[in-house]
């Protein structure tokens, strides 16, 4: 649970700070980037566009939550809730901080250091998510036991915050792809 409330928090702090320093940020936003950290798509500055990768955070963390709330089965309940703080957690520092990424544009030595940084925790909590996968599906977690965990509520819930994260990923961006 803990690892959940951290990465809601981590989500949260750009959400206060980007605003902030909106003055102060380039007018236009990174919007994607490859593996290397290279620009593929830039997007005019303004409160979406400054605010995506968080708000992507915390619905991404919503839906952790709601994953970590499946009952299942014995121990399988305990490696499901470390695997869905994990998720969160990672999702966190991919959004939630990455955007603060922004703030470092005219600084390359800063964001070769964050970007490590990111890298390192990203790649800590993917090792970690890996191992505890092996171990709830080691008995065979199957698809129905989750399905039995959720209730119709929580299915709704947990596909319009899907379906929004999807909206949020496209719409600042749909004409620079097109």
């Amino acid at each position: 649970m803990t690892l959940l409330i951290v990465s809601i928090i981590l989500n949260i702090i750009p959400i206060i700070v980007l605003p902030m320093l909106y003055n102060n940020l380039p007018n236009d936003i990174p919007a994607y980037v490859d593996f290397l950290g290279n620009v593929m798509v830039s997007v005019e500055k303004n409160n979406l566009t400054i605010l995506r990768l968080p708000l992507m955070g915390i619905i991404f963390s919503m839906v952790c939550f709601i994953m970590y709330t499946v009952k299942l089965p014995d121990i399988k309940q305990k490696y499901n809730k470390i695997i869905w703080s994990i998720v969160a957690f990672i999702g966190s520092i991919k959004m939630g901080v990455t955007s603060i990424e922004v703030c470092l544009y005219e600084n390359l030595e800063y964001i070769k250091i964050f970007r490590i940084l990111v890298f390192v925790l990203s790649g800590t909590g993917i090792i970690t998510l890996l191992y505890d996968v092996i171990k709830i599906y080691k008995n065979k977690v199957k698809v129905v036991q989750y399905k039995n965990g959720l209730n119709k509520m929580k299915i709704i819930i947990v596909g319009i915050l899907l379906l929004v994260y999807v909206l949020i990923t496209i719409i600042p961006v749909y004409k620079y792809i097109i």
